[in-house]
């Protein structure tokens, strides 16, 4: 089942990207059977939120990633290849958020990209709605996928 607002601003397969959920969105989340999060948010964004992601992720049965883009953070390909291999190893919806959902969209974008599913263009591929910047998504490919 695929949570209708909750925050998600786009889905494609078992992914969905989201912007940034209040602990009610996560429980929702977790109701309609995502098991993993993954925050793009910087950590001194995170630290902002009134309630704690991860204890909250945690507590709802989910696994707590973060990745942080922007800021002092940039763009790490690391991001990239950890998510390969998070979305290849965990079962189950992964959800991938930030404050809007945009630097979540450029790292999944990245992720289709440099595993051959990107279709073309990764933004018309996964139907994300929002800004999309190639430099960005160039920046966040590892060097051994591009």
């Amino acid at each position: 089942m695929v949570p209708e607002g909750n925050n998600i601003v786009c889905r494609h397969g078992r992914v969905w990207l989201a912007g940034q959920p209040e602990e009610a969105d996560i429980r929702a989340w977790a109701d309609a059977g995502a098991k993993l999060v993954v925050n793009s948010r910087t950590p001194e964004e995170t630290a902002q939120l009134p309630f704690d992601m991860a204890a909250t992720v945690a507590g709802c049965g989910m696994k707590y990633v973060e990745m942080p883009i922007g800021g002092p953070y940039g763009a790490n390909p690391i991001h990239t290849a950890e998510l390969d291999h998070l979305l290849e190893t965990e079962p189950g919806h992964a959800v991938l958020h930030c404050r809007t959902g945009t630097r979540s969209a450029h790292l999944y974008a990245a992720h289709l990209l440099a595993t051959g599913q990107a279709g073309g263009n990764p933004f018309q591929t996964m139907g994300w709605p929002g800004p999309a910047d190639p430099s960005m998504v160039q920046a966040l490919i590892p060097a051994n996928s591009a």
